[in-house]
């Protein structure tokens, strides 16, 4: 009896499910918008499970014993450097140790347990977490990435502008600062302070080495060619025309990917269903062999 009010109850849940994804998806309810509302608030009030106690503490402690060799540690510090993170690579290496330890003594407890389908459980939990840890890193960079490929054709079309009534590199970069994009902007400030405190050359190869992208490449070899006096200008101008279609084709890429991306989901829904669904038939004819025998 109880078997059968748990299958039934599943049921009634999938239809209800489904039920609201499709009215949802054909736009004839407001549940979907409702439920996506809320999960905005959620992600601006998410806090890092990592900074809270005790996990700190335990990170802290770890991060001190784990070893990470330099050309690992360069890429990593670079990496987060770009996405803006505060963390360092042994930090980083110390989540996934901590994550690989603490699912390995879940897996240890669920098999003297004899609860065999929890090990398969926190075993696809343990890969989920470390891949969302992965993701997180590079959604981070790939965003920032992306704002400042959009912006960037505006910010050379200013510079050819501004070149031809004022050489001064500083001052027409300092003048752009002011309507500048958030992300950009930030790069602009420590690109003019270095350029007030040392070398210009040196200051653009940095900016150039922070942003990592061909675009960067492309400007910064220019502009150091006209901090020397070379006149670039026509190359600028064909540079922000070439960057303004890349930006038009990566927002058309953007908005193709959307659909795919909202189906993707819904399948660890799906999943989770059917993993229910059949753990509750597998223990159903268990038992009715084990009432046979």
């Amino acid at each position: 009896m109880l078997v059968e009010l748990i299958l039934f109850f599943i049921a009634l849940l999938l239809f209800l499910g489904l039920k609201t994804v499709c009215t949802a998806y054909a736009g004839s309810s407001s549940a979907g918008r409702r439920t996506l509302s809320k999960m905005s608030k959620w992600e601006r009030k998410r806090v890092d499970a990592w900074t809270g106690f005790p996990l700190k503490q335990l990170l802290s402690v770890t991060a001190r014993l784990i070893y990470v060799d330099e050309a690992t540690a360069i890429r990593l510090r670079k990496t987060f450097s770009r996405a803006e993170l505060k963390m360092t690579p042994q930090e980083y290496t110390a989540r996934k140790v901590l994550l690989v330890i603490f699912g390995i003594c879940m897996m240890a407890l669920c098999f003297f347990s004899r609860f065999y389908f929890g090990i398969v459980i926190i075993l696809l939990l343990m890969v989920y977490t470390m891949m969302k840890q992965r993701d997180v890193l590079t959604e981070k960079v790939r965003k920032k990435d992306f704002l400042i490929a959009q912006e960037m054709p505006r910010f050379i079309r200013t510079i050819c502008r501004s070149l031809q009534s004022d050489r001064d590199l500083y001052n027409v970069i300092s003048a752009y600062r002011k309507v500048a994009g958030t992300e950009l902007g930030n790069e602009l400030d420590i690109l003019l302070a270095e350029m007030k405190s040392g070398n210009v050359q040196s200051a653009l190869i940095h900016f150039e080495d922070r942003l990592g992208t061909p675009e960067a490449f492309r400007l910064c070899s220019a502009l150091r060619d006209m901090s020397l006096g070379v006149d670039q200008t026509a190359t600028l101008a064909y540079m922000a025309d070439d960057m303004a279609r890349a930006a038009k084709e990566n927002i058309r890429k953007e908005l193709s990917l959307r659909p795919g991306k909202m189906r993707r989901t819904y399948y660890p829904a799906i999943a989770v269903c059917i993993v229910m669904i059949l753990y509750v038939l597998v223990m159903y004819v268990i038992h009715n062999l084990n009432s046979i025998l």
